[in-house]
């Protein structure tokens, strides 16, 4: 009996040793796929801050290309101009047969004069009240035509900003959003370069962000309300209604149970279920009208009576 008892408590010792052994093992497992899911967690939001690194690099490259493409034609023009004045007169050409007045002008979009150095003194209402007036009939395409030509002339750093904000808008109604962002892109670029403009940087940033949700990059736009500051109560009121979208719809991404689902994403569920089961139903139901029409080959005659087999004595 105790060599019994003693052989009871080695077994129960072994099996203690093996699940304990088991439960390391566990552990063990659960760490390394921590850590492996970790790891595909890091790699992911490093991949989605490249992705908008580049998107932001493209638009910004989008932009400079519109103001070079911009500055050619200006220059264009403009020595068009000046070499057709100087046939017709006779004057302001040098002895090398170029233009003195060309040397010292600026062209493109981005050009900046100071207020003490601009000669114009157009206030923006003021400047782009055509472009308001085309834009309220939806003449978006003469609207967006007057607001490119104003923005090629002298205009004071406030009034440029508004004026490609009022281009974004005007871009975004033709539905060209990726330009609409472009402009955006080049006012966020001006109210970085000087200090007086930063007070127009929440609309900007609205503009963005109504830009990104319209392309359905949800997380981008809830970045841009983000940046969307408590100065102007309306505008901060109209970003966080905005933003609060953007993360119920980054929830319900995330979530995608049944339970989440809406009541079209149930319909069409059954729907594609019964679609399922009609093509099933159309195969069985062929199936079974080529069996009934299939020909039936008669028997051999052969097989159904065979005949006797001769049996041979041998005799010795």
């Amino acid at each position: 009996m105790p060599l019994q008892t003693n052989d009871n408590v080695d077994r129960a010792a072994d099996a203690a040793e093996d699940i304990v052994a088991t439960i390391r093992t566990l552990k063990k497992e659960r760490d390394t796929w921590r850590a492996v899911a970790e790891a595909y967690q890091q790699a992911f939001e490093d991949q989605t801050a490249r992705l908008q690194e580049l998107q932001n690099i493209c638009i910004a490259t989008q932009a400079e290309l519109e103001n070079e493409r911009t500055d050619n034609a200006n220059h264009r023009r403009q020595k068009s101009e000046v070499s057709q004045a100087s046939l017709r007169s006779g004057d302001g050409r040098t002895t090398d047969g170029t233009d003195d007045t060309l040397e010292n002008s600026s062209f493109g979009t981005a050009t900046i004069y100071e207020s003490n150095h601009a000669d114009v003194t157009w206030r923006p209402n003021f400047c782009f009240r055509h472009v308001e007036n085309f834009a309220s009939q939806r003449e978006y395409a003469s609207a967006l035509k007057e607001i490119d030509h104003l923005l090629r002339g002298p205009l004071t750093p406030q009034a440029r900003v508004e004026g490609l904000l009022l281009k974004s808008t005007v871009m975004r109604k033709l539905e060209w959003l990726y330009d609409a962002l472009a402009a955006c892109s080049e006012a966020v670029e001006l109210c970085h370069r000087l200090d007086e403009l930063r007070a127009y940087l929440p609309k900007i940033q609205y503009q963005r962000g109504i830009c990104y949700y319209q392309l359905r990059m949800t997380r981008e736009a809830r970045d841009a309300f983000n940046e969307v500051c408590a100065d102007d109560d309306l505008l901060y009121a109209k970003a966080s209604a905005m933003r609060d979208s953007c993360d119920d719809e980054l929830l319900g991404r995330r979530l995608g149970f049944e339970a989440h689902r809406t009541v079209t994403e149930g319909l069409l569920a059954q729907l594609h279920e019964g679609r399922t089961e009609s093509r099933r139903r159309r195969a069985g139901q062929q199936l079974r009208y080529h069996a009934s029409k299939a020909k039936r080959l008669s028997i051999p005659q052969r097989w159904l009576h065979p005949a006797p087999r001769s049996i041979s004595c041998v005799t010795n």
